[in-house]
Order: C-alpha cells, then structure tokens, then sequence
C-alpha cells in the first residue's frame, strides 16, 4: 500500500524510484559499495529494502541511531558490537545457514548461547580483527550458498563517534577480502555523513577505494500529486482536486509527509468523519518540533541557534552570513560574532534542519512540517531567556 507509513518491503508500495533501486541493485551485483543519502522522510530505508529484498541478498541491518544520543560526543565501541550482534542474531534467524557464524560468535564472546543480555559484560574484549573476521565467515557462507552479503549502516555519521575502533582499517580488510560483501551507508543528515564516508576514503590504508554515491530527492509537485491520486485510488477514497492541490503545495514533496498525509486523511474519511488538513499537518509539524527542539538544546549556545533559526525566518526564509549575523545580534540584542554564526548555520546544515545552496545563501526548507517545526522549537525556549 502506497500509504503504509511503515518502511516499505516491495517495489508496488513504493512510487517512482525505479530508477534508484535499480541503481542499487546493480551496485550490489558488481560488489560495489553504496552511500544512500536524502533527506529525513525522503524514503532511503525502503529503497534500500526494495533493492535488497529483490537481488536476493542476505541482510544485516543496523540502525545507527539506536546508539545516538545528542547529549553524547562519543560512544564506547561495546554500544555498536552489541548490535551487530543482535542483527546477526536476526540474519540466523531468517538464514539457517549462519548457525556456523553463531557458534563463531559464541567462540569469540566466550558464551554457549548468543543473546545480547547475556553477552554485553564481553563486548569490549572485541577487537576490529574480531569484527572482520566475523564478517569474513559470513561472507563465505554466503558464497557458498551463492548469495550475496549486504550490510547496511542507517544514520552512519554516527560512526565518527564511536571510539575504540579502526573503521578504515576494518573496511579495508572486508572490502579486499570479502568479495561477496557489500557495505551500504545511508543517512540524512547529508553533510555529517559525507564528511564522515570522506575521513574512511581518504586515510589509510581504506584510501582509493570507491563509494558509489546514490542521493534521493523530493517528489516534482507532478508525482507528488500522482502519488496522492493513486494512494487514494488504491484505498477506495474519492479526494477533491483541490485537497490534493494544498497537500502538494504545503508539502512539497517530501514522500514521508504525503504517506502521513494520505494515510490520516484515509482513516478519518473511512471512519465517517471529516478530514481536516490542518490538524494532519499539525501532526507532522509537531514532529519536527520535538526533533530540533532536542537538538538546540543539546547544544552550548541554545539560545544563539534559537536566534539564528528565528533570523532566517525574519529575513523571508532565506539570507547571506551578513544579514543573518545582523538579525540574530537584533534578537538577542548583543553582537554575535560573524564566526559563531558561521559554525552554528553550518551545524544546522549538518544535522539537515535547513538548507545551503550553491549561491552560498541559507534557506528553510520549503515544506510546511520542516520549515514551522524548526521555527516553533526556536521559540521554545526557557522563560528565563525567552526570545
């Protein structure tokens, strides 16, 4: 279903990204290691599914942001062997064929049975060798049995911060010497995880090996309105035009937003009350709203980035460094010096709360969810220095 809000398995769930799982796909078919990247809610998880699901792939799965916390700059090494483990468990239990890497693991962990709370006091015994070459038997188990090896780190910028391991030195190993294993990075937060895939490219001894890089983007308001019209089609639902009108122009294009858009509108009509657009995009606008609202407060400065944030959107949504420096000094009512807004509009591009573009000026996103979520957490500051 085409407004199933939950990430998609199939390809006749998805709308129009044939293109980029078949991109995926023959990434996969050539060995060749992948970087998905697009923004939040922009569908990277479900292509990436897609594409696995149809090559055949064995899976492991690791969401990295299972370990993130905003408050944290670096983890132990233990936080992320510990759900390497538990997603391997997973692949054993989908591939009878890993039973070897189980007892593999069991070697390594030093315990009869692998579960993760009976194994955590062990994980930090693990080395970077012990990792590659858990990977390595797996890879040629699944040579064997003339399948193909696919692991995917969600949100990887994350990596950078785990502390205890080698990961040039350990992609280097499985990248040379699993043949039949690929790696697939994926994340939103663009910037983070390009610099994070450029630190593993560029330093020894993983240099001059190749990422393919395959970025995802917003539905043209064409397909987000085909979107609309087939999702409501496939649900029984007769939708005015100019419903799906505002929901394009309000969302724009954004397949997380049109998905939730599509489905609460689906529920409320099919359980005999009316649809009201305003409280479905309050919904994901609150979603947003809780998303930053952790982040600037997670930060040194909260009320600078608050400032900075509220700048932007005085100056009509967008402007250069000078006229926000100058807008946010306003808002505060002291002169912010030009490099800490630099650092701190950089930060926001990095964590994917707003947007640089090639004329160098800072933009909100367009979409309604993204662009009043992040100005509302702004204004949510403590009364003792409310702005």
């Amino acid at each position: 279903m085409l407004f199933n809000t939950r990430p998609k398995e199939d390809r006749k769930d998805l709308y129009d990204r044939e293109k980029e799982i078949e991109m995926i796909k023959d990434s996969i078919a050539r060995g060749e290691w992948i970087a998905v990247l697009g923004m939040r809610r922009i569908g990277k998880t479900s292509v990436v599914n897609v594409a696995v699901k149809e090559i055949g792939a064995i899976k492991v799965s690791i969401n990295l942001m299972r370990i993130h916390d905003s408050r944290k700059k670096q983890y132990p090494k233990h936080v992320l062997i510990s759900l390497l483990i538990e997603e391997i468990n997973e692949a054993i239990k989908n591939y009878t064929i890993l039973g070897k890497v189980a007892k593999l693991l069991s070697n390594i962990l030093g315990v009869e049975e692998i579960q993760t709370n009976k194994v955590r006091a062990k994980l930090t015994k693990i080395r970077g060798t012990d990792i590659t070459y858990i990977i390595r038997e797996m890879d040629s188990i699944a040579r064997d049995n003339k399948k193909q090896l696919v692991i995917i780190l969600d949100e990887a910028q994350e990596l950078a911060k785990v502390n205890g391991l080698d990961f040039p030195s350990i992609f280097h190993d499985v990248y040379d010497n699993c043949k039949n294993t690929v790696i697939i990075f994926t994340g939103s937060m663009v910037k983070l995880i390009e610099k994070t895939l450029k630190n593993i490219e560029y330093t020894e001894p993983f240099f001059g090996r190749y990422i393919r890089k395959i970025t995802l983007g917003r539905f043209l308001p064409e397909q987000s309105r085909e979107f609309l019209e087939k999702g409501f089609e496939e649900e029984g639902i007769k939708v005015d035009e100019s419903v799906i009108d505002e929901a394009v122009k309000r969302l724009d294009g954004i397949p997380g937003w049109l998905t939730l858009f599509g489905s609460e509108y689906t529920f409320s009509a099919k359980m005999g009350t009316k649809p009201r657009i305003d409280e479905i995009i309050e919904k994901a606008i609150n979603e947003v709203r809780n998303e930053a609202r952790n982040f600037i407060f997670s930060t040194q400065s909260p009320l600078r980035y608050s400032a900075v944030i509220l700048a932007l959107d005085r100056l009509g949504g967008k402007g250069e460094l000078h006229e926000i420096v100058k807008v946010s000094s306003t808002i505060l009512n002291e002169n912010i010096p030009e490099p800490r807004v630099y650092e701190i509009l950089n930060r926001l591009v990095e964590f994917d709360f707003i947007e640089r573009r090639e004329d160098n000026e800072y933009y909100l996103h367009q979409d309604e969810p993204n662009r009043k979520g992040l100005i509302l957490a702004a204004k949510d500051s403590p009364a003792s220095y409310s702005i």
